[in-house]
């Protein structure tokens, strides 16, 4: 073999080498798209289904605190209205804070 035909051999060798690698690289790139789409599909997955349950105690919670303001508004309501009406005496305090006398 001739000096030109081992450095030919070479090239060749290199040529199937980067011809190789550039395979494998492709291969490597498909590999990591292919996890990286799945990866996210099982993250929304996730991510919805959480959303979902934060959603529905989020409501809950809305409608317990409703629940307790009415029934907070009511009682306070109850109140006011089981006062005795002290007429006279506002009048007195009004006579006396309006006019200054007794």
């Amino acid at each position: 073999m001739s000096e030109q035909d081992v450095l030919q051999h070479l090239l060749e060798i290199e040529n199937e080498a980067s011809a190789l690698v550039l395979e494998a690289q492709k291969e490597a790139d498909r590999r990591i798209a292919e996890q990286e789409k799945l990866c996210r599909e099982a993250y929304e997955k996730l991510y919805k289904t959480k959303l979902s349950e934060l959603e529905v105690q989020f409501q809950d919670k809305i409608q317990k605190v409703k629940e307790s303001y009415a029934e907070s508004l009511l009682k306070y309501k109850k109140e006011l209205e089981d006062q005795p009406v002290q007429y006279l005496a506002f009048n007195q305090l009004m006579q006396q804070l309006l006019f200054g006398s007794d």
